[in-house]
């Protein structure tokens, strides 16, 4: 086959190097190359464990061992990571992609997709620069997806999360910060890089629109200290993004494959929609159509998928708005986690298993049910204490 990817992130480039390292024909269009995507860059360990390449440029990103949390009522707790988050430069992580996609034998077509149409024998893909021909046509093009937009559907705004921040040249030292806020369906968060920190925050585009979620990171960062002034935010560097954040019925309906084409990572919504978190599934999504592709059967791709997260991602789907708006013992519920794990190990060991990869959402409940009396044992002895 001769295949068309659209996208040279993390999900076009690696099915580029698995496709082609096996002997398929590959033509990467992407106008960019490696570029710096507004993105936290945050890789758990589930995901350098699995894609060990991802190690190749540890120069390049930061480990952090250390999470805090604070609630809407300004409830704290820290953790202790047991296996560290990588945050990677996005313009070196994708450069790596790139590179591992081009010396496994695929054609990098710096070059921006103008249109597509489909001819008797597959795609015709019409480029600022030329006209080429492929019989497999990959959308692996981000959230705002042009493949996306021609077979599938649009994204709704009840289905993104707006993200808005500034990347600010200071040292924030070895940690994470995730600050939840009274009625934002959503969050803020402070990301150490190599030479920055970024500052960032995201809220349901249905519900919050840019101006608002600007104003509540810029309140947070006077009110912790990050920010002395309004003026000072001119000499930041700014980024805003959307990110996709499904719906569990968006989900069921959700068609990322067709008759010569699919859809990869942010392209086909392959996001948690709670965390936000998007450069694992981009590069499993990538690896499981390439899988689908190589055996000859590409249309088994939704249900691998389905099969290994998006089954999952409905679970947090569900739990979407009882996790940022639900009620528990007389406060938010988000207060209320952080008061039980800043009190608990029990918890705190099940906060780890969780952004390590190794607690799934739909386990989470029946998990935390078999731990109650030994959380509440816990909890007990922390205010004896």
């Amino acid at each position: 086959m001769r295949i068309g990817i659209v996208g040279a992130g993390p999900a076009g480039s690696l099915c580029a190097s698995l496709l082609s390292s096996n002997g398929c024909e590959v033509l990467l269009f992407d106008h960019r190359g490696a570029w710096e995507k507004p993105c936290g860059g945050g890789v758990t360990h589930k995901g350098v464990d699995r894609y060990p390449f991802l190690r190749n440029c540890l120069e390049t990103c930061r480990t952090i061992r250390t999470l805090q949390v604070v609630s809407p009522r300004n409830a704290q707790v820290e953790v202790v990571l047991e296996e560290p988050i990588s945050i990677y430069s996005r313009s070196a992580l994708n450069q790596l992609l790139l590179i591992r996609a081009t010396d496994g034998g695929a054609r990098f077509c710096q070059e921006r997709v103008l249109d597509f149409r489909r001819r008797q024998t597959g795609w015709e893909v019409k480029t600022d620069k030329a006209n080429h021909h492929v019989t497999w046509l990959v959308g692996a093009d981000g959230v705002n997806s042009l493949v996306r937009r021609k077979l599938s559907s649009n994204f709704v705004p009840e289905d993104l999360m707006m993200t808005f921040g500034y990347r600010v040249p200071r040292d924030f030292g070895d940690r994470i910060e995730i600050k939840f806020f009274p009625k934002l369906l959503g969050y803020y968060w402070a990301f150490p890089r190599r030479n920055h920190v970024s500052f960032g925050i995201c809220g349901r585009l249905s519900q919050h629109p840019t101006r608002e979620i600007k104003e509540y990171l810029h309140h947070f960062l006077e009110d912790a200290g990050y920010l002395s002034n309004g003026s000072e935010t001119q000499h930041w560097q700014v980024y805003s993004a959307l990110i996709p954040s499904l719906r569990r019925q968006s989900f069921c309906d959700n068609s990322v494959c067709g008759d010569g084409w699919a859809l990869l990572g942010d392209a086909a919504g392959f996001v948690d929609p709670i965390t936000c978190e998007g450069i694992f599934f981009a590069l499993r999504s990538a690896e499981l159509l390439a899988q689908s592709l190589l055996e000859g059967r590409p249309l088994i791709y939704p249900d691998l998928c389905r099969q290994d997260f998006v089954a999952d991602f409905i679970h947090a789907a569900e739990l979407f708005e009882k996790f940022y708006a639900g009620r528990f013992l007389g406060s938010d519920f988000i207060t209320r986690m952080v008061q039980a794990t800043s009190r608990s190990q029990t918890l705190r060991n099940t906060m780890n298993a969780f952004v390590a990869g190794r607690q799934d959402y739909r386990t989470l409940r029946w998990h935390l049910i078999r731990k109650t009396p030994q959380v509440l044992l816990q909890m007990a002895g922390s205010v004896v204490r």
